[in-house]
């Protein structure tokens, strides 16, 4: 009899199942490994179905005319930028996400930084903020960022029927369920086979000493290409890994060395908390540190009460500050929302309305302005908790969704199952909570750039 699949032994499962059916060894096409571009979609939506906060994506539906033309479109925006990168010759290309708002500009955060050290020798590719990406400059040859890989439709060039009906009869067999495994890896699929044609071209034409990226999901064409053409690729750490995800996490059994791998070369780090809290198979992981992340110990009021949303958790997080909000009337609530929820701002404004000590926030006060507003800080699942922890805040995770894959602190934090259970972390005059925080390790280093320059000179020795 089969046990009880639940959010919290999901990932067991599929690790096993991962294990035990060899799924790393599949092949579609011309031999090509696909099962590590696809994992994650079909591990999300199981996750999805067994009470997870990730969504399954929509079906897709092509109008075959608008498609051929947008592919030809796209064929000619790869081309041209393809060309612009042969030209410009650098090396090191970068892939970044500007999406951090600095003043009047969007930055990235993870990646700017260290592309301006090596700007003289660097092209950008930028995956979110179009602003920066001149066309004409890309067939002029002016300084700008390059666009992504344009992708096009062609999901019924690339026969995934066999992929489609193996996996579909191992996920009955572990999950006793049925997906949409099509409409799940045809999207996946698609892309990796559109980015690892372009840079294997590119590199063919131009081999960079390093491409240094943020990971996004996509990538997974490029880091096939780079190993496939002997180009080493960076990935930087821009969020918090743990073991109980299917982000950076893969069975134990599975070395940097198996070749159905798609992963780049070296993965950098916030500190050395991150290289080995989870297996990540890549053949380098060394820390460099993040100014960004950093934090110093904040002193902070023990009468204001940060809760920290995102999209998935929204309603969960939302509808706790308004009950404690009751049951704490002399303590400011600042309710911050992730950049993805900016523009419903004024909708969780009215859904506060009459509660007058929860303040909505988006981008009007940094973390660090708001932790010296607050010295209790409460989410579900962030890396931003972390950085509360470093900054000496008193941490509460509210046992919802994904929380679990914060182990890796929950001798750090408390744990409570509602508003009036959190309340009473409030009272800790007796010294009962938050007893082992100051044993809390170091989450997030100062940059150090001769460790990130010495990277770029030993990557090479490990591809």
């Amino acid at each position: 009899m089969k046990s009880e699949v639940t959010i919290e032994n999901i990932q067991a499962l599929f690790f096993k199942m991962e294990e035990y059916e060899d799924l790393f060894t599949l092949q579609i096409g011309d031999g090509i490994y696909f099962w590590d571009t696809i994992r994650s979609q079909i591990y999300l939506s199981l996750h999805t179905i067994y009470g997870g906060p990730f969504a399954t994506p929509k079906t897709l539906v092509a109008k075959p005319m608008l498609t051929k033309v947008k592919n030809v479109a796209k064929s000619f925006v790869n081309m041209i930028s393809r060309r612009y990168l042969v030209t410009q010759a650098p090396k090191f290309i970068f892939i970044t996400g500007q999406r951090i708002r600095h003043g009047t500009s969007l930055v990235d955060n993870i990646a700017d930084h260290l592309c301006d050290l090596v700007s003289k020798d660097a092209v950008a590719v930028e995956l979110m903020n179009k602003a920066e990406i001149s066309y004409w400059k890309l067939i002029s040859g002016g300084k700008t960022r390059v666009p992504q890989v344009a992708v096009r439709k062609i999901h019924g060039e690339i026969d995934i029927s066999h992929a489609v009906i193996t996996i579909s009869s191992l996920i009955n067999k572990y999950f006793d369920v049925s997906i949409d495994v099509y409409n799940l890896i045809a999207e996946p699929i698609t892309t990796f086979f559109e980015n690892r044609n372009y840079y294997i071209k590119l590199f063919a034409m131009h081999r960079p000493n390093a491409v240094i990226c943020i990971n996004n999901g996509t990538l997974d064409g490029l880091f096939h290409a780079a190993k496939e053409m002997g180009v080493p690729v960076i990935e930087l750490q821009h969020g918090a890994s743990s073991s109980k995800t299917i982000f950076w996490s893969y069975p134990q059994s599975i070395q940097s060395n198996h070749p159905g791998l798609s992963l780049p070369t070296a993965y950098l780090t916030y500190s050395d908390f991150w290289n080995d809290n989870t297996n990540y198979p890549v053949s380098m992981k060394r820390s460099i540190g993040s100014d960004y992340f950093h934090q110093e110990l904040i002193a902070g009021k023990d009468d204001g009460v940060l809760i920290v949303s995102a999209y998935m958790y929204h309603e969960d997080l939302l509808g706790l500050a308004i009950e404690l909000a009751t049951l704490v009337e002399n303590k400011k609530i600042y309710y911050k929302l992730h950049p993805h929820q900016f523009s419903k701002m004024r909708e969780v404004v009215a859904a506060c309305s009459g509660k007058g000590n929860i303040v909505v926030i988006c981008d009007e006060l940094d973390f660090s302005q708001l932790y010296q507003r607050c010295n209790y800080v409460v989410g579900i699942h962030s890396t931003t908790l972390y950085i509360a922890l470093q900054a000496g805040k008193k941490v509460c995770l509210y046992k919802r969704s994904n929380y679990f894959w914060h182990d890796d602190i929950f001798e750090y934090v408390e744990l409570f199952d509602d508003a009036s259970e959190l309340r009473n972390f409030f009272d800790n005059s007796s010294g009962k909570y938050f007893s082992k925080l100051h044993r809390a390790p170091i989450f997030f280093e100062p940059f150090d750039e001769k460790k990130y320059m010495q990277v770029l000179e030993d990557v090479n020795s490990h591809i």
